[in-house]
């Protein structure tokens, strides 16, 4: 791991700087969550201004790459590493420490053909709904876990051939995953077998998604960025392509996120260095679609919905609105200048965090000002 360094470029007006963000090794692309998720770098935790010395943790945590965290509740920490393992971590809020409370250390391996030997396959997304925890990887398996439970409640073995980057709820038994072959796939806890209970593609060249995020309070509305930059939008009960396809980045996007409470309001960022605010709201008469920094102008390119004739205007995201007028979203760049990959980002009300490969965090606190 690279040591700490100061970045060169500007930093944003009103914006909190911190330097000590995260590096990850593709394709496992996420490393820094919400507002109360962790990142470790070079043995250390920081739980947004507190860094802790793990030296108990060391060894769990020195030999491989921390591929995604997430919060389980107000005092576990689940954690997903490059080597399979899927750890619960026990914060301790008094002397800030970590202490192993659950460990599934053979989560993800690659089976060797013919023969019972194995090897590790990095986990590659982790989701939490307590008390469930869903993990997915490079071996193309999902697991269902619960924190208090030595054994997997489930596992889906073989559950596509190809890597799975991402995961995430849709509703409480079924799950969203997306793989490397453009495809974004439901899953029903409650079904036997091995088989998706829906499958939704992109056509053309299919380039891998990388990442995924439900609407959160419309949940058959969903979002998805891939290898390519483009921005899909799903509507999960209709079709089997997306609803709309928006020409984003120049590379890889590595996250989208919905603002959790104003979801006309989406976020992605990506490999190119880029950090877009994509705002759909419809309480604007007249969008413009200036992409704010730059002087780049937003494609969007949307496809017939059908069976939504009867459906009254209100009841329809902003996302899958096929009215012309509201057919340009404004974006705006959050970032004052091109860095290196924006490899993470969350919100969480007016606020927004991101980790770079500058080995920089940028903090902002006025995204509606």
């Amino acid at each position: 791991m690279p040591s700490l360094c100061h970045r060169k470029s500007a930093r944003p007006a009103g914006d909190r700087y911190l330097r000590g963000a995260c590096r990850r090794r593709r394709p496992s692309p996420r490393a820094l969550g919400t507002m109360r998720k962790i990142m470790f770098h070079c043995g250390l935790l920081e739980i947004w201004g507190t860094w802790t010395l793990m030296e108990d943790l060391k060894e769990t945590i020195s030999y491989c790459v921390t591929s995604d965290t997430m919060f389980f509740d107000q005092e576990r920490i689940v954690a997903a590493s490059s080597t399979g393992c899927v750890t619960v971590f026990l914060h301790h809020p008094n002397n800030q420490t970590l202490s192993v409370s659950q460990q599934w250390t053979t989560a993800h391996y690659h089976a060797g053909p013919g023969s019972p030997s194995c090897s590790s396959a990095p986990c590659t997304g982790v989701v939490c709904n307590s008390p469930e925890i869903v993990t997915v990887g490079e071996d193309g398996r999902i697991n269902l876990f619960r924190a208090d439970y030595k054994e997997a409640i489930k596992t889906i073995d073989n559950a596509d051939s190809s890597t799975l980057h991402a995961v995430t709820f849709l509703r409480t038994p079924e799950i969203l995953t997306v793989n490397s072959i453009g495809q974004l796939k439901i899953w029903d806890f409650r079904q036997q077998g091995n088989e998706p209970s829906q499958i939704l593609s992109l056509t053309g060249d299919r380039a891998p998604l990388h990442c995924v995020d439900r609407h959160p309070n419309q949940q058959h509305v969903v979002a998805t960025g891939g290898q390519d930059g483009m921005l899909s939008i799903w509507d999960v009960r209709q079709g089997t392509m997306p609803v709309s396809l928006l020409k984003a980045h120049e590379a890889e996007m590595w996250e989208v996120h919905f603002h959790p409470s104003n979801p006309d309001h989406l976020f992605t960022c990506s490999e190119d260095g880029s950090l877009w605010h994509w705002d759909a709201s419809t309480d604007v008469p007249e969008k413009s679609s200036l992409f704010h920094q730059g002087g780049r102008s937003s494609t969007f390119l949307s496809h017939s919905i059908s069976n939504q004739t009867n459906v009254h205007q209100s009841l329809i995201s902003s996302w899958l609105s096929t009215d012309p007028a509201r057919d340009r979203i404004e974006i705006t760049s959050l970032l004052p200048s091109r860095t290196l990959s924006v490899n993470s980002l969350d919100v969480l009300g007016p606020c927004l965090v991101c980790g770079t490969d500058a080995e920089a965090i940028y903090v902002t606190r006025q995204l509606f000002s």
